[in-house]
């Protein structure tokens, strides 16, 4: 949490509302909340909700975890001075477009220069494993059919994307974030301010 601290402190404003998505079985949203942070979250387990709310309730905050569709934002009408992606949440969606499709979704609910904190793993150091992977598994592919993967699609064991700084940059982007801090210490995290 030290690093997670960390960019809390230097990129979100306490007591600032914020949504935060695949938000598991709470333990973010309730340590954010514990933090003086407004919270509304969603999860898609609907098992996840029902132990988070229940874990909000009885910490005495407002159990407010919605269910949502699988690598889907809820539209809430609300616009929210921050968004966190919860932990690892972003690298299970599958596909670029897909993730592409998710941020844009968040950014409608966010005011301009507002935060977005993203975690995941990184592979900078080990691009070439992942590109080799990726082809071999493609050849695959073109005989058993199916949605082609990405360097950094990885089965750990189940569906996990890599990713590089050029990727989140990217994919910010494309989405509306300006990418304003990238690191792989500890583990891969970015922030993005929506334009």
């Amino acid at each position: 949490m030290a690093v997670g601290k960390k960019v809390l402190e230097q990129y979100f404003q306490s007591g600032k509302s914020l949504l935060v998505g695949g938000v598991g079985g709470g333990r973010e949203a309730l340590a954010l909340c514990k933090l003086g942070y407004k919270v509304e979250a969603f999860e898609c387990n609907p098992n996840l909700v029902d132990f988070a709310n229940e874990l909000m309730q009885q910490e005495g905050f407002m159990p407010n975890i919605k269910l949502a569709p699988r690598d889907r934002c809820p539209n809430s009408n609300n616009e929210y001075d921050g968004i966190i992606v919860g932990w690892g949440a972003y690298m299970l969606i599958q596909g670029r477009n897909k993730r592409i499709a998710f941020l844009q979704s968040i950014h409608q609910q966010v005011k301009i220069n507002a935060p977005l904190l993203v975690s995941f793993f990184d592979y900078s150091r080990v691009q070439i494993y992942h590109k080799i992977i990726a082809k071999i598994a493609n050849l695959i592919k073109l005989f058993l059919g199916g949605e082609l993967i990405e360097p950094g699609d990885t089965l750990v064991p189940d569906y996990v994307h890599y990713f590089t700084k050029d990727e989140i940059e990217r994919e910010f982007k494309e989405a509306g974030f300006e990418l304003i801090m990238y690191s792989n210490d500890e583990y891969g995290h970015a922030v993005g301010l929506a334009k």
